[in-house]
């Protein structure tokens, strides 16, 4: 492994000391070598850039759900049915085909997340391009409903973020670490002092991206019809909603998107994104249920299904929000410090 001396800027194999410097040598070799080195190693494997790792994880999943489904037609042959004849557009083949697309999503999103700090947002963007993708497909074979359109993107990504989630779990990433000769470190490789894990709930609550992201939640909710139509009315006919159960479903996938989007809004660029989607959860569930309340035959289960729904997915999306933006400024200390003075 080549090392660097922060003096004279010497390339030296197999040392820890500069012989003509007598100081402790830097791994710093992208910074201090000539063009030629320093092109060398830009020039690394552009599989392992963001991009090449969301299109190697689309090609993954793509080529998994093909390849898993000529498994299962060549095994239809075998057992003397025939696949032209319907058979992929029952309850089981497309309950068969979507457990196909999820396992290659969930597969593709490993290797995409593997090794990464933010492996469920490289998952995430693998599902989004594989819905899209699919979509695409189907409705050039055959024409799709808005179930299709507007279910299958949303269910890649959340498939997606699991398989980059657990990558990152499984392969974890390499800690950080100083550099010789940055912070006096007593050892070649000296660890970077952790920071004291905080509560989840600490610290205060941004009541203006809370009432906005509540705001969008409930207007997304309110308005899921409206929004509906306008779809249907922009497709010129290409999307159809054929019976009452595909637009119920719909619409709930209509409130779930914006209550995601909410949440995510509330929590993105905080420190405690997730105490910021309980919030805009229990914003939205509170208006949700007192809006409904009025209405004549409200059940017990309605209530409870109200509630449960804008809680999760508050402290869902907002968590998805806080991973995907990261505060950018350092936790602020005033209050300690006020306390400790």
């Amino acid at each position: 492994m080549a090392m660097v001396c922060p003096r004279c800027n010497g390339c030296f194999e197999q040392r820890w000391t500069c012989p003509a410097c007598n100081v402790r040598l830097s791994f710093q070799a992208a910074r201090s070598r000539g063009g030629a080195a320093r092109a060398a190693d830009s020039a690394g494997p552009w599989q392992q850039t963001p991009w090449g790792r969301i299109f190697f994880g689309v090609v993954l999943a793509q080529g998994l759900y093909y390849g898993l489904r000529q498994l299962c037609t060549a095994g239809l042959l075998a057992g003397g049915d025939d696949p032209s004849a319907g058979v992929w557009s029952t309850l089981l083949g497309l309950l068969l085909l979507q457990g196909i697309q999820a396992l290659g999503l969930l597969v593709a999103g490993v290797f995409s997340g593997a090794g990464q700090r933010q492996g469920i947002v490289f998952g995430a963007v693998v599902g989004v391009w594989n819905g899209v993708l699919s979509v695409a497909v189907q409705s050039a074979v055959a024409n799709h409903t808005a179930v299709t359109l507007l279910g299958q993107p949303i269910l890649h990504t959340a498939f997606g973020a699991f398989g980059g989630f657990l990558g990152s779990c499984i392969w974890r990433p390499l800690p950080l670490i100083a550099l010789p000769g940055t912070a006096k470190p007593s050892s070649p490789l000296t660890p970077v002092a952790t920071k004291p894990r905080t509560s989840l709930f600490s610290g205060s609550i941004a009541w203006g991206r809370v009432l906005a992201g509540a705001a969008l939640a409930v207007g997304g909710t309110l308005w899921a019809n409206v929004i509906l139509e306008l779809v249907l009315d922009a497709s010129d006919g290409k999307l159809t909603v054929d019976n009452h159960l595909q637009a119920r479903l719909v619409t709930w996938e209509v409130t779930a998107v914006a209550t995601l989007a909410g949440a995510a809004v509330a929590g993105a660029c905080t420190f405690n994104s997730i105490k910021q989607g309980l919030c805009v959860g229990v914003t939205a569930a509170a208006v949700l249920l007192g809006l409904r309340l009025g209405a004549p035959g409200l059940a017990l289960h309605d209530v409870v299904l109200t509630g449960a729904t804008a809680l999760c997915l508050g402290v869902a999306g907002a968590w998805f929000g806080g991973s995907l933006f990261p505060p950018l400024a350092p936790k602020p200390k005033g209050k300690k410090i006020a306390e400790a003075a």
